[in-house]
């Protein structure tokens, strides 16, 4: 007997059954489109992870053994946290406002290649505790700049991702790193000037959140007990922090000044009473946290006054007309730094035309952040012959001492950026983002290392390890933990007792080119 045809109910055909939910996949597409954005995920992590691979292929610099060992002059920097001897007995030594600096990259680099050997071949981990160090600060860097820059105005994910990408290919590590390098390819002038700039924005963080962010909160109890020690940290923490810390510390408070100064002057009062009624209105806890923060730098900068390895040769008025005569490098040495202060100012300029038109309040924030920070910038680089003169940077100005002016430009292209993807009509922002596109790709496209950089002084390591001999001569044609080749082995003891710490010797060597 056949089988009978299935049975369906009423109003419902065969070829229905067949058919997917359409409603339903529509509704789950839906769902998942708000949260696409963490897509953008993608092209920053990749990138940070071509950086770690860039920062694990450079060789190491000429000031790390010295340091880590430690040297004797830098052994008494670590022996007196706090420069009393300079304070005391007007000593003079090496860098003696600069201790946290000094103790950081000791005791990094003589523990962490240490335990990463429990997993990689000592050479490699010397490598890689420095690749380590220098993509965290770049990602602290990016994640940092990226929040101040859409908390000012779209504090969401997307506006915090998007601004991360905005700031990510004016990070140089190869390219344009000897002009706008903001993670140096030294882990020692990394942890010196790129890890405390990063410091000292976590510890305007909460600052930023009560004054200027877009949904404001008042600074924690928790943030109150932390930021005298983070103060004590910084001020003695590399060689632009005091300075870079003192300005904006000033500036912040004069501007928390003006602001209550200028709505009293609006409602009518007169001119002392708005002025002694504004210095009333200030936040005095505040007031504390950045006027004792003021005196630390104050005081690093005069036991700065005593390092030894200032160069006293030259009159401040010579100094200044070194630091004029290096302007030219930094902007006609190549496109790197011209445009990014080129595009940063364009920006602006766009910002500023839409404001007028519109008087739209996120617009006014940028405005006025500009202002303040371009004139900071130029106030910066004017104090900076006053620091004194080293023969590295024959003419002041160098990627590392205008490092703040740099972070500065990024986050005004960032954030003035994020603006105008948000705000243009949609006729113009399809243009502005090619702009953007076309700007990152140029900045990308030079940030190209040779991935075999290293492997000369990996290879040399790999042969003084082999040799049987106390003194190895080596052929190859490369520096070893110096800022070139050791032509006397005497001149090789310190790199010699490095390589026996970190376990890539089994007793001390010498070594000559």
């Amino acid at each position: 007997m056949a089988n009978s045809p299935t049975q369906l109910p009423p109003g419902v055909s065969g070829a229905s059954i067949h058919q997917p939910d359409r409603p339903a996949a529509a509704a789950g597409w839906r769902r998942l489109l708000p949260h696409a954005h963490w897509l953008l995920l993608l092209p920053l992590l990749l990138d940070l992870g071509y950086s770690y691979v860039q920062h694990l292929n450079v060789p190491h610099d000429g000031d790390m053994a010295s340091h880590v060992l430690p040297r004797e002059n830098i052994r008494w920097v670590l022996q007196d946290p706090f420069a009393l001897k300079v304070l005391l007995e007007n000593q003079y030594y090496s860098g003696p406002n600069r201790y946290f600096a000094f103790a950081t990259l000791y005791h990094y680099m003589r523990n962490v290649p240490l335990w990463l050997q429990a997993f990689v071949d000592p050479i490699y981990s010397t490598y890689m505790a420095c690749a380590m160090a220098k993509t965290f600060v770049q990602a602290l860097l990016i994640a940092l700049l990226a929040y101040y820059a859409s908390e000012r105005f779209a504090p969401t994910a997307r506006g915090l991702l998007i601004a991360a990408l905005l700031c990510t290919p004016f990070f140089q590590t190869a390219g344009f790193h000897d002009d706008i390098g903001i993670i140096d390819r030294s882990i020692t002038y990394t942890i010196f000037y790129a890890l405390p700039l990063g410091m000292l924005l976590v510890y305007f963080l909460p600052f930023y959140r009560q004054f200027l962010a877009v949904r404001r909160t008042p600074v924690s109890a928790v943030w109150q007990v932390v930021l005298p020690f983070l103060a004590v940290v910084l001020a003695l923490h590399g060689p632009l922090i005091p300075a870079v810390a003192g300005l904006l510390s000033s500036a912040l408070l004069s501007y928390l000044w003006l602001s209550r100064f200028r709505e009293l002057r609006g409602a009518g009062q007169a001119l002392a009473a708005s002025a002694w009624q504004a210095v009333k209105a200030m936040p005095w806890g505040v007031v504390a946290q950045f006027g004792f923060l003021i005196l630390l730098c104050a005081y690093s900068l005069y036991i700065g006054t005593h390092n030894a390895e200032n160069v006293t040769t030259y009159t401040l008025a010579q100094r200044y007309e070194k630091l004029w005569q290096g302007i030219p490098n930094v902007l006609g040495n190549s496109w790197a730094f011209p445009l990014l202060l080129l595009a940063a100012l364009l920006n602006v300029v766009l910002v500023a035309v839409r404001f007028r038109t519109r008087h739209d309040a996120g617009a006014g924030r940028i405005l006025k952040a500009a202002q303040w920070l371009l004139a900071l910038s130029v106030l910066y680089l004017v104090l900076l012959p006053l620091g004194g003169y080293r023969e590295v940077r024959p003419f002041i100005m160098r990627r590392d001492t205008i490092m703040p002016v740099t972070l500065c430009l990024v986050y005004l292209f960032a954030t003035s950026g994020l603006y105008l993807l948000y705000r243009l009509p949609n006729k113009l922002k399809f243009g502005y983002l090619t702009l953007v596109v076309a700007l990152a790709w140029f900045y990308s496209a030079h940030d190209r290392s040779n991935l075999l950089e290293n492997n000369c002084e990996v290879a040399a390591m790999r042969t003084i390890a082999a040799s049987p001999e106390p003194t190895v001569h080596l052929e190859a044609d490369c520096s070893i933990m110096n800022w070139g080749t050791i032509t006397d082995p005497r001149f090789s003891e310190e790199q010699g007792k490095m390589l026996h710490y970190w376990n890539i010797t089994r007793v001390e060597k010498r070594f000559y080119h």
